[in-house]
């Protein structure tokens, strides 16, 4: 076959092999927005009225996935690309700016992948999320289970006081149902076990999606003040599911550049491009 057939063959190859990557990448971005809508509002619960509620986590759990099988499925056409290439330049170009962008991804997702693995950043960002409250017999103390964008969680309350105190963690439900009446919130309180104020007491927060819980004190008609420290931690799928599929991110594009290294070494000798 003459060069020229040869060269030309390869250049509708490569054409072909491009529109089918674009049409592929635009069907995803498609399912993308279709799991958002999906996961955030039928499974995930979210909500504009009465409260807003958002929850990103598993939302970018899902688009971390996809982005993930999107970035391998680009490594098998950039290989498809570089064999149908016309000339040594131009793969020694795909290979060489395929390198540069894998390491760019790894050098990124590595960075992601501390901040949501590591203990002491993680520790960082829930102490910045921290916040303390004065609290009252008379003071409705409510709180949220989750932020609105389900980025954090408040995993327990720690109560002080500077004398002995009795401590009611209650759901809205019941709070709404009992205002005031002290005596049954006793009975109905989530916190079974830990609920005298002794100096400092800590009680866990049940985990839930979005839900309201209030904080009742009884001080016995003393007029007491306490104090109430809300202690925060990230999202289970941040540190969970998306780190580890931020740590796959660094794998596969550390692995691709090292594989690509040798085709590049390959085809430098006569490519025009340095």
């Amino acid at each position: 076959m003459p060069a020229s057939s040869k060269v030309l063959e390869d250049s509708i190859r490569l054409a072909r092999i491009r529109n089918i990557k674009k049409m592929l990448y635009i069907v995803q971005t498609t399912m993308l927005f279709a799991l958002a809508i999906l996961i955030i509002f039928i499974m995930g619960g979210a909500q504009i009225e009465p409260v807003f509620y958002l929850p990103l986590d598993s939302f970018a759990a899902v688009m971390v996935l996809l982005l993930l099988v999107i970035c391998l499925e680009g490594f098998f056409f950039r290989i498809m690309e570089i064999k149908f290439a016309r000339s040594s330049s131009a793969r020694h170009l795909m290979a060489k700016n395929s390198i540069r962008t894998a390491l760019m991804i790894a050098a990124v997702s590595a960075v992601v992948t501390i901040m949501l693995m590591v203990p002491q950043v993680l520790s960082v960002v829930e102490n910045a999320g921290e916040q303390s409250k004065a609290l009252t017999s008379n003071m409705d103390l409510s709180f949220w289970s989750r932020d609105p964008l389900a980025l954090m969680k408040v995993s327990s309350v720690t109560v002080t006081a500077p004398e002995t105190v009795e401590v009611y963690l209650v759901d809205d439900a019941v709070y709404k149902a009992n205002v005031g009446d002290i005596e049954e919130l006793f009975f109905l309180r989530l916190n079974r076990q830990d609920y005298v104020v002794q100096g400092a007491l800590s009680i866990s927060v049940p985990p839930a999606e979005h839900s309201q819980f209030h904080i009742v004190l009884n001080d016995y008609g003393e007029g007491v003040v306490a104090t109430v420290t809300f202690e925060k931690e990230s999202s289970e799928t941040f540190t969970g599911i998306v780190a580890l599929l931020a740590l796959a991110f660094v794998v596969s594009n550390i692995a691709w550049a090292a594989y690509l290294m040798p085709i590049e070494r390959k085809y430098s000798e006569g490519s025009i491009y340095r």
